[in-house]
């Protein structure tokens, strides 16, 4: 009858925010990090419906996420740096042999490493912790967390 249906594209360009981001391009840099034996970079939707991209990284040790996180600003601007991770053993495959990303788990915000807690002290910093709480759906958040670690943009 004429109706083409489009349903998506076949690469692994993403948009979030406005910028256009190539998933492979983070996962190649990703695994050019030592330690790292495989990635897969996944856009997912948060809570409140936001995009975020989300690092899944395979490892010979435990590396932490401050780690990665500065080896990719070395290369990529801040919008293409993945605030989430989850390390896995092994990542899904499918009968063919290649990575099966729609098996991949969803990962929630309590990933993310956080500051020690330290309560806001003055009325400046209720309120901005107030604001954030609501902004963001976290019911706790202390005066040196970073907004945008915790999912803000």
């Amino acid at each position: 009858d004429g109706t083409i249906d489009f349903i998506g594209r076949s690469d692994t360009q993403v948009k979030i925010r406005g910028y256009r981001i190539e998933l492979g391009e983070i996962e190649s840099i990703l695994e050019g990090i030592d330690g790292v034996k495989q990635s897969v970079v996944l856009a997912r939707e948060d809570d409140s419906g936001s995009k975020q991209l989300v690092g899944y990284v395979v490892s010979e040790e435990e590396i932490p996420r401050q780690l990665l996180q500065e080896k990719l600003h070395e290369r990529l601007p801040e919008y293409m740096v993945p605030r989430v991770y989850a390390f896995m053993d092994s990542l899904p495959l499918t009968v063919n042999g290649k990575i099966d990303r729609k098996s991949l788990p969803a990962v929630d915000g309590a990933t993310y490493e956080r500051e020690a807690y330290v309560a806001p002290r003055t009325d400046t910093e209720h309120k901005l912790v107030d604001i954030w709480q609501g902004l963001l759906g976290i019911d706790r958040i202390g005066i040196h967390d970073n907004f945008f670690e915790l999912g803000g943009h």
